[in-house]
């Protein structure tokens, strides 16, 4: 059964469906401008406050860190918030401040399976 505050979340942060295009590793995230690009996460930065991605794009061929644009630092990560599963909800940065997004959409979908949403 899913209570109403975690019905809610579901609505608000993951209102499309997951890309089932997208690799292991892989999803969608927005530059400042506001381009949606398709990346992989390839490393994992511990920080102070918990995790950051460093991200990646392929670039002719070959795999190619993003910059981000936070800082001095090219190699800065982003967090989980900022990756997302599908286009239009990084279009729309429905959880850009909701690292927990990936285990929300899990139960979502189990929840769709077995007919509770």
């Amino acid at each position: 059964m899913i209570d109403d505050r975690t019905r809610m979340m579901m609505e608000i942060y993951l209102p499309h469906p997951r890309d089932t295009s997208l690799e292991l590793g892989e999803y969608y995230w927005q530059s400042g401008s506001g381009k949606v690009y398709r990346v992989a996460v390839l490393t994992i930065l511990p920080t102070k406050d918990g995790y950051e991605y460093g991200i990646y794009r392929e670039v002719g061929g070959r795999m190619q860190h993003v910059d981000v644009g936070y800082g001095d630092d090219p190699h800065r990560g982003v967090s989980k918030a900022e990756l997302y599963d599908n286009q239009q909800d990084c279009r729309d940065r429905t959880h850009s401040i909701f690292d927990g997004w990936e285990a929300l959409r899990e139960q979502q979908e189990e929840a769709m399976r077995d007919g509770l949403l």
